[in-house]
């Protein structure tokens, strides 16, 4: 197979979106997946491991482990934890379909975008700076 003959990540997501069920999911793990990205992220520039990033936030090492495979929605006592000790502030916005920001900053909705998606019933976008 040619690499010109490959499909890329964006274009295999938006074959997979058509499917209902995996559509539901993906939506559903949206602020799981963009936490994940922030704490490996966060991990890999101070080359932590994740027991000691678990040791700092006052947590088990298998919490960090479940956080860093965006399978699972933080609680927002965890987010609040991880801006403690990450340095990271955490905007969630949750609004009505079709209904445009009002509270969020433009930089939130642009420039420290994260993730941001549409359901059926609501809007939802998530920065962190």
């Amino acid at each position: 197979m040619k690499l010109s003959d490959m499909i890329t990540h964006d274009q295999l997501l938006e074959e997979e979106l058509q499917d209902p069920a995996f559509r539901t999911e993906w939506e559903r793990t949206a602020l799981a997946r963009a936490v994940a990205i922030q704490v490996v992220r966060f991990r890999g520039e101070r080359r932590l491991t994740q027991k000691a990033l678990a040791e700092s936030l006052g947590m088990k090492q298998p919490q960090i482990a479940r956080l860093e495979s965006g399978e699972h929605n933080p609680s927002i006592e965890t987010l609040a934890r991880l801006a403690g000790v990450m340095g990271v502030e955490f905007n969630i916005d949750i609004r009505p379909h079709g209904r445009r920001p009002r509270l969020v900053t433009k930089r939130a909705q642009t420039d420290a975008a994260v993730t941001a998606f549409e359901s059926q019933a609501a809007d939802v976008s998530l920065s962190a700076v």
